[in-house]
């Protein structure tokens, strides 16, 4: 199946600068025990350095809602706070932390109902020109044996800027995806290019899917997948769709913000501008 989205445009510059106000935040804050402080004071709120020097190979981060669980606990903080019994926490390895070369991390999603693992990597931090995104995931309580899935992430950032924003056809899809199970594989490729419609400008982003059986079931994987297909193209399209109208309601706003805006809303304080 192919499906295409349009979505609001993010300028490379300004995705660069993005990146730039994230790390420098990172950077300039301290550990004082557990608890990251920033720069001004501000601890940051639900992340504790568990293991290892911030910012140094080894180094281990847990995230977790803790921080409003005590408040409400002692009767502060949000009204909700209570109720929240998910019990969902993250704990991020850092494996490197070096802006001209690459950022890698490890990260370990843990829930009542699963796990997640993922292993992250950005090149080039400065010049961001790759994103790979890596794991498995195991849940209780999935029918069908889909309990445990694998999968990858791979985005060319430099090649897909080139096809977003000009007219020539991209040689290759700069964004793919591919999901495995015992019984069958999903791949997914996403090719951007310059939306034109005389009204709005933005990125027309062609997804295409396709599905197969794999293993010594692939026979039967490929039946099912055959009776299942078209409720599978309708998800997948309306999947689709909603993440597209969340990041055109979402996107033009932030890439209206400047280097001190950015670090203002990430830090929850009011810009000077």
């Amino acid at each position: 199946m192919s499906h295409t989205v349009v979505l609001a445009p993010v300028p490379y510059a300004w995705f660069v600068d993005a990146l730039a106000v994230v790390r420098s935040l990172v950077e300039e804050s301290q550990a004082k025990g557990r608890r990251l402080i920033l720069p001004d004071g501000q601890v940051i709120p639900d992340v504790r350095l568990t293991r290892g020097r911030h910012l140094r190979p080894g180094a281990e981060y847990l995230i977790s809602d803790e921080d409003e669980r005590e408040a409400a606990d002692n009767g502060g903080g949000r009204e909700d706070a209570k109720g929240m019994s998910s019990g969902e926490t993250a704990t991020i390895r850092l494996e490197e932390w070096d802006r001209r070369r690459a950022v890698r991390l490890a990260l370990a999603i843990a829930a009542d109902d699963g796990k997640v693992d993922l292993h992250a990597v950005l090149q080039s931090p400065d010049h961001p020109r790759l994103v790979e995104v890596g794991g498995r995931s195991r849940f209780d309580g999935v029918p069908l044996g889909l309990s445990r899935l694998k999968g990858r992430v791979r985005l060319q950032l430099d090649d897909w800027w080139a096809a977003a924003d000009t007219e020539g056809a991209a040689h290759s899809a700069p964004a793919t995806a591919r999901v495995d199970h015992r019984w069958a594989r999903a791949e997914a490729r996403a090719v951007p290019s310059p939306h034109r419609d005389g009204h709005t400008s933005g990125w027309d982003v062609r997804v295409t899917l396709s599905l197969r059986g794999r293993g010594l079931l692939r026979p039967l994987a490929a039946v099912a997948l055959g009776v299942a297909g078209r409720w599978i193209r309708r998800s997948v399209a309306r999947t689709l769709d909603d993440l597209a109208e969340t990041w055109n309601a979402t996107v033009p706003g932030l890439v209206a913000m400047d280097r001190e805006g950015m670090r203002a809303a990430l830090t929850d304080r009011p810009s000077c501008a």
